[in-house]
């Protein structure tokens, strides 16, 4: 019985040393935005920062953490009842750590926003502008692929986001699924997987967890 206990004990450990959930997002080279800035659209729906909320999660090997980031404005532009194009931003200056209090949540954020990662004091920024929209195709819940320029720690690289949209009560609603994408990949290095001869206590998860919650008005 001991050792059913110890096996369901260890393969709780390993679950959460997993990393962060979701979808793993590769980036390439920052696209072309002209397309969308010269798009004439229908409608602009503004972004709603009160209810429109970042969630992300971050993970060493034993132990991870959550939190969210606000979102301060956005766009989202609406022709025949489909996003076409649009961009939003989220302020890593109002990082929010939803796992710990007190200190340690104040030593945690302080860290996430200096030098080793966000630098926020030279980056305070992270922006996300709509490059490509499809209809998805697949029957996992999302209704479209958007593609966009990620640009945070002064990098800019282009991702494709799962994200179901609706129209609700005249607001129009974009969330994603849970969704990782490398950290490494915007310049963000510290304490790497790929350092060589790095202690297994102070590595820290290359990805990095997000989960998108967007409500805009027209």
């Amino acid at each position: 019985m001991k050792n059913f206990f110890f096996l369901i004990t260890l393969a709780a450990l390993f679950t959460a040393c997993g990393g962060p959930e979701g979808q793993a997002l590769d980036s390439s080279a920052a696209e072309d935005e002209t397309t969308t800035t010269e798009m004439v659209a229908s409608v602009q729906y503004n972004v709603d920062p009160a209810t429109s909320v970042v969630n992300w999660e971050g993970a060493k090997i034993a132990y991870g953490h959550t939190g969210t980031v606000a979102v301060t404005n956005g766009q989202l532009i609406v022709s025949a009842d489909m996003i076409v194009g649009g961009k939003f931003a989220r302020d890593l200056t109002k990082m929010v750590s939803s796992d710990l209090e007190g200190k340690k949540a104040i030593d945690l954020i302080g860290h996430l926003q200096g030098p080793d990662f966000f630098d926020v004091e030279k980056y305070p920024m992270a922006n996300f502008v709509i490059t490509q929209v499809q209809e998805a195709t697949n029957e996992d819940g999302r209704t479209h692929d958007i593609t966009g320029n990620l640009t945070m720690h002064g990098e800019s690289r282009s991702i494709t986001i799962p994200a179901i949209v609706s129209m609700e009560d005249g607001m129009l609603k974009a969330t994603t699924p849970k969704f990782t994408i490398d950290r490494t990949q915007w310049g963000v290095s510290y304490n790497s997987t790929g350092i060589v001869g790095l202690a297994k206590d102070k590595v820290i998860n290359d990805n990095i967890g997000l989960e998108i919650m967007l409500v805009a008005n027209k």
